[in-house]
């Protein structure tokens, strides 16, 4: 079975059980309860090669569960299901990263994610995302429709674009995960942030189509706002390459509201 399968049958088995919802948080609410809460349960997960554990966290008042990633694998080359990559590096701060960079593009697609040392380890845990409803890899293999057809693929383009920017190296449709009021939600980016000053496969954002927010703040994106943003959870090769392909994207764009049109290029996503 790839690492698709793999992944999807791994992320079946977390989402199966949930605890009550939780109140609405802001981000530094959530991370504050992941980097301080008492983990009163953990566990492996039966499926998945990276390791990642399902811990359960309480406060005292809520109890909340969180997925734990600690890889942090390099190697000088390493034969994947996609060939042999140089320089591989497989790592949870790349989930930290993503979360990262999403908020400071405005995107919020990514659910909270800090580092954690835990029984002597670092980690990455990420917030665990309530109320699913299915994995896009089960609504695309079903032929389920989203309510808004539109809208849905709007969505499904965002993270194609996002996926670009951060030249992740692993995305799947078992990665994407659909909650009751047919949000999308982005996970695992451990593969992610390679230092190419090239985008991973351009052909995913040919017909592009993204949000204003989002294009925006990607036009605006600075190695100043990077570093403040990101922190050390991206080394300085790792931010360039990100830069980098920001620009390329930012120049995509520009030349398909000039040929489409704005109106057929841009739009204003719900958040």
């Amino acid at each position: 079975m790839n690492r698709a399968g793999i992944a999807a049958l791994g992320l079946l088995a977390l989402v199966t059980a949930s605890y009550a919802q939780t109140p609405a948080w802001d981000d530094e609410r959530r991370e504050r309860f992941l980097r301080e809460a008492e983990i009163v349960k953990s566990k492996r997960v039966s499926r998945g090669i990276t390791g990642t554990r399902r811990v359960t966290l309480s406060d005292g008042e809520t109890t909340h569960d969180a997925s734990l990633q600690t890889v942090d694998e390099f190697k000088h080359s390493k034969e994947t299901g996609r060939g042999v990559e140089i320089n591989f590096r497989d790592s949870y701060r790349y989930n930290i990263a993503a979360y990262k960079l999403d908020r400071l593009l405005g995107l919020g697609m990514i659910p909270v994610s800090v580092e954690r040392k835990i029984a002597g380890k670092k980690g990455a845990l990420t917030w665990w995302i309530d109320d699913v409803l299915m994995l896009e890899l089960e609504r695309y293999r079903k032929k389920i429709d989203p309510p808004s057809p539109e809208a849905w693929n709007d969505r499904i383009f965002q993270a194609r674009l996002f996926n670009e920017l951060v030249y992740n190296t692993d995305p799947n449709l078992g990665n994407l995960i659909i909650t009751t009021d047919w949000k999308l939600w982005m996970i695992d980016f451990s593969r992610a942030f390679r230092t190419f000053d090239k985008l991973r496969a351009p052909k995913n954002v040919a017909q592009v189509r993204v949000d204003r927010t989002l294009f925006e703040r990607m036009k605006e994106l600075d190695a100043e706002g990077l570093d403040s943003g990101l922190g050390d959870s991206l080394t300085k090769g790792e931010k360039k390459g990100v830069l980098a392909r920001c620009r390329l994207l930012v120049e995509h764009i520009e030349r398909e509201i000039e040929r489409r049109g704005e109106d057929a290029v841009l739009f204003d996503m719900p958040r």
